[in-house]
């Protein structure tokens, strides 16, 4: 997910609503938009500033609220795309709308021919800051775990909050937590805030609080209606979604991705983080299938205690305990929270 670096004020609530396809501004949102296209609205609420990046989605702007001037990002995809994503995603955005480090949906609709989506403009990615550095220091990937519980952690308190709930829609009543298959993508954006700079003193460092983006690819691991789990095995499918480098065993081995595999991911994530690379980083392959099934042979051929030597224990015992974990068993976060706070 691409983003736009400029802090920004923290923006207010809007209803979220989707809306029919506008035809109002003198140009399209088409692929020639340039960044000194200005008189694009979209939804009769937002003005297009200039494009920030693109993604396998589509593209993603930077736009204003022309009422209130706050600035958000927009993400497009055409709507005769063959695997749409955005509505899906603004699905995700509503089912866990509330929870710590879920931005706001502003708006989902149609503008000419595409699905459109606004969200809370956030700053650089994880991938970004990652990109930028060597490895990050253990203090700091230490506070990036720890924040990284709370998306499935919540999804729990959701699912058993509006359970206990009659009053709730069909769509909440009934919805599961659902499964994040890109893990890297989907934790990659800083909070977009003054008060959310990397500061340091003599005795520690604070990182800022990391929002999640992109639950295009977010998976439902048991029947949103009946709350039954799906069986593990998924039907025979030509590609694998989602990041191969943080994919867990069980995921590779065609199964449904649920919050263990969540939680093996978020330890592929933090070790890639804290170590620079995985055995498995930039493997050559001649097609995608390839690469995952060579990813899949290093992970399975790997020695946990040489991946995680050198580093505390703690790395090593989070690891065997996602692998651990049977198909519908709740992880236990505070355990895996206490894990890495006493790495320190």
């Amino acid at each position: 997910m691409l983003t736009s670096y400029t802090p920004l004020p923290p923006s207010p609530p809007h209803k979220h609503k989707q809306q029919p396809q506008s035809n109002i501004g003198a140009s399209s949102l088409d692929s020639t938009l340039s960044t000194n296209s200005r008189d694009v609205i979209v939804g009769d609420q937002w003005l297009v500033l200039s494009r920030i990046g693109e993604g396998s989605f589509g593209e993603v702007f930077e736009v204003q609220d022309i009422d209130t001037h706050r600035r958000y990002a927009i993400k497009r995809e055409p709507l005769d795309v063959h695997s749409p994503q955005l509505q899906h995603e603004s699905v995700m955005y509503d089912t866990l709308a509330g929870g710590r480090g879920i931005p706001q949906c502003q708006w989902y609709g149609e503008h000419d021919d595409f699905a459109c989506i606004v969200i809370d403009l956030l700053g650089p990615s994880l991938r970004e800051l990652s990109e930028a550095v060597s490895f990050f220091s253990l203090e700091i990937v230490v506070q990036l775990g720890c924040q990284m519980f709370h998306l499935p952690e919540y999804g729990e308190m959701y699912e058993h909050l509006v359970s206990n709930n009659n009053n709730n829609s069909m769509t909440a009543s009934h919805s599961p937590k659902p499964s994040c298959q890109d893990l890297f993508e989907s934790w990659g954006m800083m909070n977009n805030s003054h008060n959310n700079k990397w500061s340091s003193s003599s005795s520690s460092v604070r990182v800022p609080k990391l929002s999640v983006v992109d639950f295009g690819l977010a998976t439902w691991w048991r029947n949103p209606v009946t709350s039954k789990p799906y069986s593990q095995m998924k039907k025979r499918i030509k590609n694998k979604t989602g990041t191969a480098r943080y994919a867990s065993l069980n995921v590779h081995r065609g199964k449904i991705h649920t919050r263990r595999d969540d939680i093996e991911s978020l330890g592929y994530l933090l070790l890639d983080l804290i170590l620079g690379s995985l055995p498995w980083t930039g493997i050559q392959a001649r097609n995608s299938k390839d690469g995952w099934d060579r990813m899949k042979e290093l992970k399975e051929e790997t020695v946990l205690n040489d991946l995680c030597v050198g580093l505390p224990r703690g790395f090593l015992r989070f690891i065997e305990y996602a692998r651990s974990l049977r198909f519908s068993d709740e992880p236990d976060y505070d355990y895996l929270r206490q894990l890495m706070r006493d790495s320190l």
